[in-house]
């Protein structure tokens, strides 16, 4: 690893399909330090006193993108990144087209996309047990293929293609873990 130079890790992935896991597990195996959009969504919809939902999370993002620019977002979250010390970043909550490019410009090759992935059936059984969203827990399978059909999140596959590591989530946490280990191998070897 280059000396003094910050690995920022951005994760994308839909709904249920493990970033939180690898997430979790970079925090507690390599010492990253995680931030997302979500926070700064959800302390914005707090300060409203409006609920904080999935779909209020998403209007909310683009009204501050229509408002403020395509990157208003990301840059935020990269002046809030660049307060810490630690040597690895986890940047969560990449979704939209554009996303990407202030964190390449910013971090050029110390940037790495990983898109993580996992079947739907999968991801929709994952959300419902997990309830990280009011009312999540409530949500029909065909709810669920509808917010998937939304702007918002084909655009995460679309981004995901082109990311620098792919980490398919279909099996259990272990096995997710092991391509935690080898994409590390790789970014620090």
């Amino acid at each position: 690893m280059t000396e003094g130079k910050k690995i920022v890790i951005g994760l994308i992935g839909e709904k249920g399909a493990g970033k939180g896991t690898v997430s979790d597990y970079l925090i507690d195996q390599y010492g990253a330090i995680h931030y997302g959009t979500s926070k700064i969504l959800r302390r914005t919809l707090e300060d409203l006193h409006l609920p904080i939902t999935r779909d209020n999370l998403i209007k909310l993002a683009l009204v501050l993108k229509e408002g403020y620019g395509p990157s208003v977002i990301i840059d935020s979250l990269i002046h809030d990144m660049e307060k810490n010390g630690s040597d690895i970043i986890i940047a969560d909550g990449i979704r939209m087209h554009g996303d990407v490019e202030p964190f390449r410009k910013k971090y050029g090759k110390n940037f790495y996309l990983v898109y993580v992935t996992a079947d739907i059936k999968i991801r929709y059984e994952r959300t419902k047990s997990r309830k990280e969203k009011d009312d999540e827990d409530k949500t029909t399978f065909e709810q669920f293929l509808e917010e998937e059909a939304k702007l918002t999140e084909i655009s995460i596959h679309e981004i995901g293609k082109k990311a620098d590591f792919k980490m398919n989530n279909n099996g259990d946490q272990e096995a997710l873990k092991k391509q935690v280990e080898e994409m590390m191998a790789k970014i620090q070897g």
